[in-house]
């Protein structure tokens, strides 16, 4: 589980997460499902939304994790 979803499930799901970053539920989807990260300028505010259980580090390690594939 990445840490985008592991935020969502915090949160109670894509369309709370997404109503609450002002964004629409598609885009948390495709962060969920397709991107495997959320976008770096919302990464401070999900953490937040958490109340920390899911830290800033753990959703940027989610792009780390993303770029190693991309080398491979």
């Amino acid at each position: 589980m990445s840490n985008i979803e592991k935020a969502v499930h915090i949160v109670g799901g894509q369309t709370k997460l997404a109503n609450l970053l002002g964004t629409q539920q598609t885009a948390v989807w495709n962060w969920v499902h397709r991107h495997c990260q959320a976008p770096a300028k919302y990464i401070p505010r999900i953490s937040e939304l958490t109340n920390g259980e899911v830290s800033v580090n753990e959703l940027l390690a989610d792009h780390q994790k993303s770029n190693k594939d991309d080398a491979a």
